[in-house]
């Protein structure tokens, strides 16, 4: 073990001191992990995963109240699996470059997942949904960058314009309403009238 912690000095350091420096209380190398890369241990003075749910679940906790505060805001310890592949390319990234923004990205993660492992709550969990589907989006050859497709307006329009027009077509007013008990207007019953007159002048 100690031949471990000397090999991966520079990446429990790393992420100690910049990478998760407001989150954890240190790093170090586990010999106990076996399939996961990391998990998330509480301190001397902190709560386990289970515990915290048990003490917030509570329903006589007092809000604020400054015990329950105390041991909740305690940092936790963050063991690495030494044999993992993805600690080691962690490590790999770090040695070559520290300021590495894919190895900033991928400690926050690994912190997150190893959260989420150990029974804790994330508080940001927006934050790490976004993580994840940037994740996706490089796994899948999709560029940061590309938008949401937006909805094609103009086929709705058309679909609208339609709709009205078979409206229109069948709107009170047209020549189809006009039915048999429709009164005649007067210009056309006196032109009738005169009509008849001049036939029965022509018989005389």
């Amino acid at each position: 073990m100690e031949e471990l912690n000397k090999d991966f000095e520079v990446l429990t350091t790393w992420l100690k001191d910049t990478a998760l420096s407001d989150l954890i209380e240190k790093a170090t190398v586990s010999a106990r992990l076996t399939t996961s890369p990391c998990a998330l241990v509480a301190s001397s003075y902190g709560w386990s995963g289970n515990m915290e749910r048990i003490m917030k679940s509570q329903a006589y906790a007092k809000t604020g109240d400054a015990n329950n505060e105390f041991y909740a805001s305690q940092k936790k310890i963050l063991e690495l699996n030494p044999r993992h592949p993805l600690v080691k390319e962690l490590r790999s990234r770090v040695e070559n470059d520290e300021g590495d923004a894919a190895a900033r990205e991928l400690a926050m993660v690994l912190f997150e997942t190893a959260t989420l492992r150990s029974g804790y709550g994330l508080k940001d969990t927006a934050a790490f949904a976004d993580r994840v589907e940037k994740m996706m989006r490089r796994s899948l050859g999709v560029s940061l960058e590309e938008q949401v497709e937006e909805e094609e307006e103009e086929i709705l329009e058309d679909e609208d314009v339609e709709e009205v027009s078979d409206d229109d077509s069948t709107a009170p007013g047209g020549d189809d309403d006009i039915s048999a008990d429709t009164p005649v207007p007067i210009d056309e019953q006196s032109n009738d009238s005169n009509q008849e007159n001049n036939e029965i002048h022509d018989e005389l």
